[in-house]
């Protein structure tokens, strides 16, 4: 298969669960919650360690090698860095303070510091994944981004159905969300072919180290912290975890 024709597909599958994931909770009020969903979590959990320790991290410094900057200095594990402070700020700085100020006006509000987290993250794993020129190296950042895009599509519609916004607006969010990862997808395709071979490195380089900051904070501060904030099955969810990690170990052989 091309390259190209499997991100196409990798658009349609994502688009899809995002899609699936998110009208879930249409209907009726829900909780995110139940052994399925932790012990799924629990594995993409995994699934997003490995992807960003053993896999954009050491692509990003291979690209950093070749751009040959002559500088010693980690500057994909700084970039990482920031990515993690990015995505901590707004969901855990900016995030509390809107609460705040929402819960001392009304009762209910758009969960929009949310949907932005979710939105901004999407969009960085997108061009992660679009930047890539082999099959297998962008099947290490499809499987992560596809074992957690239903799980946190359906966190976004528990929280805009428990919010008592519109059924217009709920739709419109899922299906703008959904697509967040695909346009990231598009838009690292396009640099990727730009004509300066130069210049798609330097892309690469910054996106891969930008996605690991990001997917080492998704799994560390959100999946793994609260799969295991509830006691019961901590084995079995342990269990997911690692096989993973284990599963991006096994690729990382081959990517």
């Amino acid at each position: 298969m091309d390259v190209i024709w499997f991100k196409i597909l990798s658009v349609i599958l994502i688009i899809t669960a995002g899609v699936l994931g998110g009208f879930i909770p249409l209907g009726k009020k829900l909780t995110v919650g139940g052994n399925g969903l932790s012990f799924g979590n629990a594995f993409a959990g995994g699934v997003f360690l490995g992807a960003g320790f053993m896999h954009m991290l050491p692509d990003a410094n291979s690209n950093f090698q070749l751009l040959k900057l002559n500088i010693d200095f980690p500057f994909a594990e700084m970039i990482a860095g920031l990515g993690f402070i990015l995505i901590l700020s707004l969901e855990r700085v900016i995030a509390n303070k809107e609460s705040t100020e929402i819960l001392e006006k009304e009762k209910t509000g758009f969960p929009f510091i949310l949907f932005l987290v979710l939105a901004i993250h999407s969009i960085i794993a997108g061009m992660s994944l679009g930047l890539e020129s082999t099959i297998i190296s962008g099947l290490v950042i499809f499987i992560a981004i596809i074992a957690h895009k239903g799980s946190a599509s359906f966190a976004l519609g528990v929280n805009l159905v428990n919010s008592k916004i519109n059924k217009s607006l709920i739709i419109k969010t899922i299906i703008f969300f959904s697509i967040m990862t695909p346009l990231g997808i598009i838009i690292g395709t396009v640099l990727n072919n730009i004509e300066s071979s130069r210049i798609s490195i330097w892309f690469e380089a910054i996106f891969d180290s930008l996605a690991a900051g990001t997917f080492i904070y998704i799994a560390i501060l959100e999946i793994i912290d609260d799969v295991f904030e509830n006691g019961k099955f901590r084995y079995q969810k342990f269990g997911f975890l690692t096989f993973g990690f284990l599963l991006m170990a096994f690729i990382a052989i081959y990517a």
